[in-house]
């Protein structure tokens, strides 16, 4: 892994031989194409940029959600570029970072929530997260007016927690998406189909014989679900038959796009299929269905772009048992329990103004989360949770500097209802829940908030450049979480090209 990460950045560092990541991503948010599923529209553009860059962050505060580092920090190196050839145009980036957190704990998962379960442990320790990421595309003429292509994205991370509970994480998203495009003059409409897989194995252990008994907590939804010591039953941590705790998705779907002058659309489009365990140890299964709208006009400089999504997914706990004849030990599957629902929708318009002197982007964000758990009969929660939030950035071009400033607000609401499916159950216990859990995350998600920065940047001779970025988030009417700040930094060493 050592020899892999030099072989990386000196791969970059010669690249940086050979312009500022701000000219690279105009061009890319210039044609709409660029950012769609479908690469064959990245020769709807006849701009090549390309950039290597060097990049150190740290953060430290206490506003943060619980399965974040208190304070941390990351270094990485990434390249990206498009060319166009005459008859064909090649899309391409290469990223590596390295992210080292402190006194973490929390979610055992790489990215939280991505998954409709989570699993926690209380020990607060450090946490090493190594990424490696690529994607590769090509856009070919094969006639006059018809174009061939297709993209690959993959990125594969590993996470190590290094104190009891300890921990490490293998985590693998990949997507193939091949598609064709028709074009006549100012009109063009393409399609391509999708095909996406996602997996992560939790494998945790204990090192050595402690006096320190470690529990973990599997949310099965709505921070319900099983708590108990790491071994447990029902946690899944440490089964027999099973390495870890894998999970694993498959994707499958399509988008289509339409282009008329300055004016593009296009929809997506996807269904997914999940599991949690292997073999016959199917502990859950998860179906999903995805879609996407994705507008947007330009004209001289203006650009307006408007997003809407929509999800909806389900959790379904299978009943397995363990029956042994003549000395064989089989796994026999009695049906699955329909234990959380959800549904989501997220709207986001987006308006940017270009020019030589100066940019400005406003967007504002509206999304919704609707979800229901119901783990044990007769039981019921459901949650409403509303998410708003609007920013504005302002960037200005005096010579070789450049000066960002943003400023955003967010903030939300959450609601919730419990009931009885039926008044006389006859059931002693009730679901646990991880209340001061909970009470936090939400109020992370909801509390009202303000957040700043400011970014300077100076591009020297042939294209190299530096810099340097602050950031500040301030939370209001906190009563669950400790500090109502936030502080992020990072400098960055790059080249355009």
């Amino acid at each position: 892994m050592n020899r892999i990460r030099l072989i990386s950045v000196l791969g970059l560092l010669f690249c940086g031989m050979v312009v500022s990541a701000q000219t690279y991503d105009r061009m890319l948010r210039n044609n709409f194409w660029n950012t769609s599923d479908n690469v064959t529209g990245i020769r709807q553009d006849s701009v090549s940029r390309s950039y290597a860059e060097l990049s150190g962050t740290y953060e430290d505060g206490g506003f943060r959600d619980t399965w974040q580092a208190p304070r941390g920090w990351s270094a990485g190196a990434s390249t990206a570029s498009i060319q166009h050839l005459e008859k064909m145009s090649l899309k391409g980036s290469f990223a590596f970072t390295q992210t080292e957190g402190y006194d973490m704990c929390g979610s055992m998962f790489i990215k939280p929530g991505f998954y409709p379960v989570d699993v926690l442990e209380f020990t607060p320790g450090r946490k090493t997260l190594q990424t490696y990421a690529f994607d590769g595309g090509i856009s070919y003429d094969l006639a006059s007016r018809w174009r061939i292509g297709a993209m690959m994205d993959f990125e594969s991370s590993n996470i190590a927690k290094r104190k009891d509970l300890r921990h490490s994480n293998w985590r693998l998203d990949m997507t193939v998406s091949p598609g064709f495009m028709y074009h006549d003059g100012d009109f063009a409409i393409g399609a391509n189909y999708i095909f996406r897989k996602t997996s992560e194995t939790v494998d945790a252990k204990q090192v050595g014989i402690s006096e320190t008994s470690y529990y973990a907590f599997l949310d099965k939804g709505l921070m319900y679900g099983v708590h108990n010591i790491w071994t447990g039953s029902g946690l899944h941590l440490d089964e027999d038959g099973v390495k870890g705790f894998p999970v694993k998705d498959f994707s499958n779907g399509a988008a289509v796009q339409a282009q008329y002058k300055g004016l593009f659309a296009e929809v997506e489009y996807l269904h997914s299929s999940g599991t949690i365990g292997e073999k016959e140890f199917i502990w859950f299964l998860f179906p999903g269905n995805s879609a996407n709208v994705r507008l947007g006009y330009k004209h001289e400089g203006h650009f307006a772009r408007l997003d809407f999504g929509w999800n909806s997914g389900a959790l379904d706990e299978t009943v397995l048992e363990k029956v042994t004849f003549g000395g064989v030990t089989t796994v026999v599957g009695h049906g699955q329990n329909r234990i959380q629902t959800e549904s989501g929708w997220k709207l986001r318009p987006e308006y940017e103004y270009v020019s030589e002197k100066v940019e400005v982007l406003a967007s504002a964000l509206v999304e919704g989360h609707m979800e229901t758990a119901s783990q044990m009969y007769p039981y019921v929660s459901a949650q409403s949770l509303m998410k708003y939030g609007a920013d504005v950035r302002v960037k200005t071009y005096v010579g070789p500097f450049d000066l960002a400033v943003k400023a955003g607000v967010a903030g939300g609401r959450v609601n919730e209802e419990n009931w009885l499916t039926d008044e006389m159950p006859g059931v002693q216990t009730s679901p646990y829940r991880l209340q001061d859990w909970y009470e936090k995350h939400m109020e992370y998600l909801t509390a009202p908030r303000l957040e700043t920065g400011l970014g300077f940047r100076y591009s020297f001779n042939k294209g190299i450049y530096i810099k340097a970025e602050g950031t500040w988030m301030q939370g209001f009417g906190l009563k669950h979480l400790t500090e109502a700040g936030r502080f992020g930094a990072a400098f960055r060493i790059g080249y355009d090209f």
